[in-house]
Parts: structure tokens; C-alpha cells; sequence
């Protein structure tokens, strides 16, 4: 059995559609557990309509929002009673063939402990504004601590929970304490460590299964313009890099400082989050004092 999390705030306007693309999978076997986070909005009045329906077998409200989407995340994988997680973010949808296909992969390739999709990045009006293709192999599927390797060091290819369903035993391997302290890349840190806690398979669905929105209220957007990547991204990145036995010479220097200015480009991070951005890389590595000189002439130019 699959159980699917659901942790809403204040997602209102989309949680309908999110409801009904997990109540119309064509793979039937799962529970759905919806966490609302303390939401002021109505998204109660919505959640209730539901209630009554035999796939529900939570519906929590908490009385005082926990500030964290990764509690959430903890608290739904702790009472779920499936083998198999998929984390529905709320103002998400899905393609009805999303849980088979993933299911498939999962029981069908040995010791595979994770499947993930391509996405479709939508607004807010689900008119879709990107076909973002992982930029992966064309395997069917990778070795976990391979996969880290290529494509979780300095970035989230995991970039939205909506798009994953794993096996539940991978998050017994992970440190919830220092997820839940992140703002931002606490699913970055959590595939990561789940990952590189045991060297599994994971399963590659090379179709747009899942639909990721964009909108202003969404998290990661504000989250990206504070430069939180970087903030939180650079630990997890140093991490992988020392669990994967990978040294941080100048080319993993360098490849930071190009994210860097890349990000700046296009979520136009203002030079207060530069300089903070780069203390903290030369607090943490010395080395990289380069980055902030190279961040104040291109900003002056």
C-alpha cells in the first residue's frame, strides 16, 4: 500500500484539484493522510468535503502552525501505514497514471527504493509554463550513490516532492532534526541522506507525470530570493561531498560561485544576501574569499 501525505497551508485555491488527482489514481491501493498546518484560509471547509471518504484516514489540523513543511513531512511518514511514501505537496496535481507507473518501477526493478517523473512547471491558472526534463541518463534506473553523485552535489534534481514515491524504511535512515531546521533545502538534505544511507536502485519515469506549480505564494519562490539555496544548499552540498569521499578542490569552488551568479541573474537576489551568502562560504571555506570579490565587481558594473 501507497499512504500519501498531504501537508496543506493556506493552499485553498488549488487544494480541490490536488484532493481529486490522488483520489482518481488508476492504482487504488492507498491511504491519504492531509495535514493542515494551522491554515487562515479555508482550506477546512474544503478538507471536510472529504472526510467521509474511504481512501481518508487522517485529516489533522494543528492548532498552531509548526512553521516547518518537514515536520509535516515527519509527521505523515511516522503515522502512515503503507510500505510506500509519496509526499502530494497541496498546490500540486498529478496525472491519474502516476501512482501506477511509479509502482510499477518499484516492484518490478530489484532493490528499488525510490521512482521519481518529469514534471510540468504550471502557474497558478494550470497553464503550463515549463516541461522541466531531469537532466539524467535515459536508464530505466540508477544506483543511488551514483545518482547523488551526478545530480544531487550541487543542486535538487529531486526539486519537488510531488514527483517522487519511495520506499517508507529510507526515512528511517535520515536526521529529522536537522531537516526540520531548514527553511528551504530540508528535501534536498532528506533525499540525500535517505539515499546515501544504503546503495538502492531508483526507478526513472521519463514522462511529465506530475504537474509542479509556481505561484507567489509559493514557498520556494520566496525562499529563493532570500538566496537560501545557497544559505542552506552550500552545507548539504559539503555533506554529499564528504560522504561521497569527493574533495572540494577548486572545481567544486568554482562550480558554486557559477550557481551563484546564475541564481543572482534570475531571482535578481539584492547584494545584502551577496554579502551574506558570502561570508558564511568564507566562514565555512576559507577558499572561497574569491567568491565575494568576484560578487562585488560584477555587481558593480
Amino acid at each position: 500500500m501507497v499512504s500519501v501525505v498531504l501537508p496543506n497551508y493556506n493552499h485553498a485555491p488549488y487544494l480541490e484539484q490536488r484532493i481529486n488527482s490522488i483520489l482518481n489514481q488508476t492504482y487504488q491501493d492507498f491511504e491519504l493522510i492531509i495535514l493542515d498546518d494551522c491554515s487562515t484560509d479555508n482550506s477546512k471547509e474544503i478538507i471536510e468535503k472529504y472526510r467521509n471518504n474511504s481512501h481518508v484516514s487522517h485529516i489533522i489540523y494543528n492548532e498552531i502552525n509548526s512553521g516547518s513543511t518537514f515536520k509535516q513531512w515527519r509527521k505523515g511518514i511516522d503515522i502512515a501505514l503503507g510500505e510506500y511514501i509519496w509526499i502530494a505537496e497541496s498546490d500540486d496535481y498529478s496525472d491519474e497514471t502516476f501512482l501506477a507507473k511509479s509502482m510499477y518501477l518499484l516492484q518490478n526493478i530489484k532493490d528499488c527504493a525510490l521512482v521519481f517523473t518529469q514534471s510540468f512547471i504550471v502557474d497558478s491558472q494550470n497553464k503550463i509554463i515549463e516541461k522541466r526534463n531531469s537532466q539524467i541518463s535515459d536508464d530505466q534506473y540508477i544506483k543511488s550513490s551514483k545518482f547523488v553523485r551526478e545530480n544531487m552535489l550541487f543542486w535538487n534534481s529531486l526539486y519537488n516532492a510531488s514527483m517522487v514515491v519511495f520506499k517508507k524504511e529510507l526515512a528511517n535512515s535520515v536526521n529529522w532534526e536537522r531537516i526540520c531546521k531548514m527553511k528551504y533545502s530540508g528535501d534536498w538534505l532528506f533525499w540525500s541522506e535517505a539515499l546515501l544511507s544504503q546503495d538502492v536502485n531508483l526507478g526513472f519515469i521519463n514522462e511529465n507525470l506530475n504537474y509542479y506549480r509556481v505561484h507567489n505564494a509559493n514557498v520556494s519562490n520566496r525562499s529563493q530570493k532570500k538566496g537560501l539555496y545557497f544559505i542552506e544548499g552550500f552545507d548539504i552540498s559539503t555533506l554529499n561531498a564528504k560522504r561521497l569521499h569527493i574533495k572540494r578542490d577548486k572545481y567544486f569552488r568554482q562550480t558554486w560561485f557559477d550557481l551563484c551568479i546564475k541564481y543572482r541573474k534570475q531571482f535578481n537576489i539584492p547584494i545584502f544576501t551577496h554579502i551574506k551568502i558570502g561570508m558564511l562560504f568564507i566562514i565555512k571555506q576559507p577558499k572561497v574569499i574569491f567568491c565575494m570579490l568576484r560578487y562585488a565587481k560584477l555587481k558593480l558594473r
